[in-house]
């Protein structure tokens, strides 16, 4: 992973000045599935050994979020293929979708919901024992996969009178923190993907961290010293690459839930950059000045154009319009971050640890809890049924 930014042609070469212990960030409890090597062992996986299912991924926010921002990176085709992600109440979208879809016994439906007791997956788990019924799977609760917590709660009530398989969600990871856990990991492990391998990707991820740390530290606490100084009030994250979008839709939500927690909280905009350059670099560049741009990139040799092969070559015209929008963003003086990543899972996750630790940092700066969420724990009261 390579940062590139332009705090030295912008002259800009403070920073904040912080305290903080390297073990307090790895060793949150995010981190014990790579952290503790018997972590996965309190979880009944042998049957899922040398089998693949179609999975179908039913939950909110992180609970879903979560499997989508690895399978996505690992490949793009999984999506509405091997794995299925319903994080939209749109009936219209549901049915359409499962209309299209032939259900046969190596489907299984994964509801996820770490209380227990969210309205979206009680609504998700009662409109698909409907649906299947309807396509005439007689008993649809046996192709059924719970995650939740492990104490009373409606899930964990229903899967026991109805015997389905249920997995403990950690109650000590938060939803849009679970990456490294069952709740992201169990589909792609139903799907037929190696724990031990993944676990492995995340290992070799955790000490590149380790090991560049102090350099990410000044790279977050300067850009944010900037950001304070000149009234950034927007971080606009840009992905120009399939493998890697949902980067900017999980960092949305860890960014708004983790730091949205007073009045001088910054915005984050999440934007896809092939459509975006066509209609919002206008207000970008000639709008206030009020932003600074993160580009999650791919590495890749860009060439120029001498045919029309070169033009649908892999990530060549992405790379084009992306380098475009850099050069035109950095001569009108904003900053610009490029996080460029080679294509694999652990360079991937590399980047993921990092942005965590950006969250943390921001965290420290402003001294703010980063893992509670008291707005939508209200919002979630003022919605149950």
């Amino acid at each position: 992973m390579k940062i590139n930014n332009n705090l030295n042609d912008l002259r800009f070469n403070k920073q904040y000045s912080l305290n903080y212990s390297i073990d307090e960030f790895i060793n949150l409890s995010m981190f014990n599935p790579i952290n503790e090597k018997k972590y996965f062992s309190q979880y009944n996986l042998k049957k899922f050994q040398k089998k693949k299912y179609r999975v179908h991924v039913l939950g909110m926010g992180g609970s879903s979020l979560s499997s989508k921002l690895l399978a996505q990176f690992i490949d793009p085709n999984l999506i509405n293929n091997s794995l299925y992600i319903y994080d939209n109440l749109s009936l219209a979208y549901i049915t359409s979708t499962i209309s299209k879809i032939k259900i046969s016994n190596k489907d299984r439906f994964i509801f996820i919901s770490k209380s227990g007791n969210t309205i979206e997956t009680k609504y998700f788990l009662h409109l698909f024992i409907k649906l299947l019924k309807k396509k005439n799977i007689k008993n649809p609760l046996k192709q059924f996969i719970f995650i939740t917590e492990n104490k009373k709660n409606y899930m964990k009530s229903f899967s026991i009178k109805n015997k389905i398989l249920c997995f403990d969600h950690d109650p000590n990871i938060g939803g849009r923190f679970s990456i490294f856990s069952i709740t992201a990991l169990l589909p792609l492990i139903v799907m037929g993907y190696s724990l031990n391998s993944l676990l492995k990707s995340f290992t070799k991820a955790k000490m590149k961290f380790l090991n560049n740390y102090k350099y990410l530290s000044k790279l977050t606490l300067s850009n944010l010293k900037f950001e304070d100084s000149k009234n950034i009030t927007s971080l606009v994250g840009l992905s120009y690459h399939d493998r890697i979008n949902v980067i900017n839709e999980w960092y949305r939500q860890i960014f708004a839930e983790s730091l949205g927690k007073n009045k001088k909280a910054k915005n984050y905009i999440s934007s896809y950059g092939p459509i975006d350059q066509h209609s919002q670099f206008q207000l970008y560049i000639d709008g206030p000045y009020d932003k600074q741009f993160i580009f999650f990139s791919i590495a890749s040799k860009v060439s120029k154009f001498k045919n029309n092969n070169d033009l649908i070559r892999r990530y060549n015209l992405t790379s084009v319009l992306e380098r475009g929008a850099i050069t035109t963003l950095k001569q009108k003086k904003f900053l610009v971050n490029q996080i460029t990543i080679e294509e694999n899972l652990i360079d991937y996750t590399y980047l993921l640890i990092y942005l965590i630790f950006d969250i943390f940092l921001r965290a420290k700066v402003s001294k703010i809890n980063f893992l509670d969420q008291p707005a939508v724990e209200i919002l979630k009261k003022n919605t149950r049924a």
